[in-house]
């Protein structure tokens, strides 16, 4: 009787990885589908930072760039034309083709709508369009153009977005241009891309270090009921408040009169903390509630 296979044995990492990737990257997944940022954009960008993370790593170990192809691409997985076009597009200010790649249904909509008889005339002047049906309606459009999805959802975002407008139930262009509605601020967004940035540095840092880590600490309960939560989150928030207030904020602020400058070095690093309270209902049960 021959041995079953390891589901491992067709990976050239260790299967391990596969839970750390759904673990680490299902939050920010989430974001982005709440956020309707297509696949095809985001998998165009992880190939090209796969790229030059392994470009990086590969001449940070070796010196010897002979090669450098054939390196990243057994580093990555990738084919080495793929590796090799990534490359020379990005030394001709190209990489942007990576988003005109994955170039989202709306915009390839209007760009249609805008050059292509009947949706438009002789001056390639939009032509307003029925919403359903047959013939010249906003549903064909969807439907030729709209990579194989329904006109509805697309109509709405189009909406929303005010490229589009009702007017007698008549379906007219507005604007050429498709830019969704921001439904989080830029702040948050930027506070947000720092913050996963930073925890994942420090992380790298200590997986790579055993002596000199950087500090890194999760505390957490599993014994509080849902119907608790609320006053429990309430009271930990006001005690973080408290802590970070009269006692972090003024330690550090001692701590950085000590050794900072008023020159301000080339490619000087920010240097910090971060505190931030969470509820994680995908947690499993551990006994050690410090890490």
């Amino acid at each position: 009787m021959k041995a079953k296979k390891s589901k491992s044995n067709n990976l050239s990492f260790d299967v391990y990885w596969i839970g750390f990737i759904k673990t680490c990257l299902r939050p920010l997944i989430r974001i982005l589908v709440k956020q309707k940022v297509e696949f095809n954009s985001f998998q165009n960008l992880a190939k090209e930072m796969f790229i030059e993370e392994a470009e990086k790593y590969i001449t940070e170990t070796t010196a010897n760039s002979r090669g450098k192809i054939s390196s990243i691409a057994y580093q990555t997985g990738l084919d080495r034309r793929e590796v090799s076009k990534n490359i020379k597009d990005r030394q001709n200010s190209e990489s942007a083709d990576a988003l005109e790649q994955g170039r989202s249904r709306e915009s390839n909509i209007l760009e249609h709508w805008t050059s292509i008889p009947p949706f438009c005339d002789e001056q390639f002047n939009p032509i307003p369009l029925k919403r359903s049906g047959s013939g010249l309606s906003f549903e064909t459009l969807v439907q030729k153009f709209g990579k194989n999805i329904s006109h509805g959802p697309i109509l709405e975002a189009m909406i929303d977005a005010k490229c589009i407008a009702i007017k007698e139930n008549m379906v007219h262009m507005i604007s050429k241009s498709y830019i969704p509605k921001l439904n989080v601020g830029t702040q948050k967004i930027n506070i947000a891309s720092q913050s996963i940035k930073r925890i994942i540095n420090t992380i790298d840092h200590n997986f790579e270090n055993t002596s000199n880590t950087k500090f890194q600490r999760n505390l957490y309960s599993i014994r509080i009921p849902k119907s608790q939560l609320s006053k429990f989150k309430a009271e930990v928030t006001e005690m973080i408040i408290d802590l970070y207030t009269n006692k972090i904020t003024k330690s550090f602020d001692l701590i950085e009169s000590k050794y900072e400058s008023s020159v301000h070095e080339k490619n000087q690093p920010a240097v910090g903390l971060s505190i931030f309270y969470f509820e994680d209902e995908s947690n499993t049960r551990v006994t050690n509630k410090k890490q």
